[in-house]
Parts: C-alpha cells; sequence; structure tokens
C-alpha cells in the first residue's frame, strides 16, 4: 500500500487515530471496528444484532497495520501524532514501529507519542492504601492497567472482543518511553502538556482528556 503516491505534502501522521481523523492529516487506524465500519451493511447488523450503538466512523481513516510498516519513503513525513496507542504493542512490536517513524521522518521532523503513565496509575494506587487500606484499591489498580477483562459468553463475548478497546500489552512511564526514543535517534526530547507542542495545529487531532493519567513525550529527528 503505497499511501505516499495519494498524499501532498507535507505528510503528518495521525497513527491510531480512532475516530479523531481530521483533515490535512493522513489518520491511520487498524482496530476491527475500524475495519468493519468500511462495510457499512455488515456493521449495523453486528451493532444490531449485539445491541451496541453504531459509531460513525470518519471515511477518511486509512486502514492500515503499522506493526508491519508504515508505506512512505524515508524522510518523506514531516510530524507524527499517536495518542494511546503504543500500550496496545508488544514491547518488540512497539520498538518496530518507533524505528518506522525515525525512518519515515525527515530532518526536523517531530514525533509526538501520548501514553498512559505507569508512574501516576501506581501512585495513585499507593497514595490510595496509604490513605484509606481497602482491598477495592487493588482492583481499581489493575483496571487502570487494563490488563484484564470481563467474562463473557456466547454472542456477548463475541460482542465484546470486536467493540471493546484491547487491553494493554505493555506500559510505559516517562523514563522508559524517553529511552525507547532515544534508542532509535530521537534528541531534544521533551516532556509536553495539552495543546503546546513543536507540531502546528496539534490541537486538531489532540483530545485534552487523553493527557490526563499519560505521559506526553516529544521528539526530533535531527
Amino acid at each position: 500500500m503505497a499511501l505516499h503516491h495519494k498524499i501532498k505534502e507535507p505528510i503528518k501522521l495521525n497513527l491510531g487515530c480512532g475516530l479523531n481523523a481530521p483533515s490535512g492529516w493522513v489518520n491511520i487506524d487498524a482496530s476491527f471496528t475500524a475495519r468493519l465500519s468500511k462495510f457499512k451493511t455488515l456493521y449495523n447488523v453486528i451493532c444490531k444484532i449485539g445491541r451496541v450503538k453504531t459509531v460513525p466512523w470518519p471515511k477518511n481513516i486509512k486502514i492500515l497495520d503499522v506493526r508491519k510498516g508504515l508505506p512512505f519513503p524515508d524522510s518523506a513525513v514531516e510530524a507524527i501524532f499517536s495518542s494511546h496507542m503504543l500500550e496496545h504493542m508488544t514491547y518488540e512490536d512497539a520498538n518496530f514501529v518507533i524505528k518506522e517513524c525515525y525512518r519515515c521522518l525527515c530532518k526536523g521532523g517531530v514525533i509526538r507519542i501520548i501514553v498512559p503513565d505507569l508512574y501516576q496509575i501506581t501512585k495513585k494506587y499507593i497514595d490510595s492504601v496509604l490513605t484509606n487500606p481497602s482491598g477495592l484499591h487493588s482492583h481499581n489498580f489493575l483496571k487502570d492497567l487494563n490488563i484484564f477483562k470481563p467474562i463473557y459468553k456466547g454472542i456477548h463475548k463475541v460482542i465484546y472482543e470486536i467493540f471493546s478497546h484491547s487491553r494493554h500489552l505493555y506500559m510505559y512511564d516517562e523514563w522508559s518511553l524517553r529511552e525507547l526514543l532515544e534508542k532509535y535517534g530521537f534528541k531534544e526530547i521533551e516532556k509536553m502538556p495539552y495543546g503546546q507542542s513543536r507540531i502546528q495545529d496539534i490541537k486538531l487531532v489532540e483530545d485534552k482528556n487523553r493527557h490526563k493519567m499519560s505521559i506526553c513525550l516529544e521528539g526530533i529527528k535531527k
């Protein structure tokens, strides 16, 4: 899939875009629901059977599994944004994706990554236990980590697997994410708040709620 032949410069990638797919960005997602939404009739039927509300997936989403590579030439991309995607990959897959991002970015190109912050989540758990010891805190901690799922049977199990958010396969804090970016050559790595970025019009792709209990780092390809 050579997407770069159909896109005018500059190229800005929104990886794992979900429902947020603004114009001016190449919006990429590989979730099963995003794929299914391309087949409107089938999508509506499955939602009806499972009594699940249909979601208006944007038509401009490109279905692409980034774990298999990015279909862009070396140094062809100006900016890359990814929010809450890396934690749904194995550590090995995440390494490959970051390596691919570095390859695709042009000199001076910026990558911006947002992931749930293991440090904040763990601190919340410890503070809760110290303030008011209770077995409930361990359950909430695991829920925040998103490493387990409810047990369903029959059609409900199928519907859950289709429409639920996938579990986290790895977790990061500021230091581990920084080291991952440094490993593949990114420089001037900075922690960033919502709306502040070296990428122009970042608010078009960024959701403020995604910064809660999360870490956001930006790096530059020198």
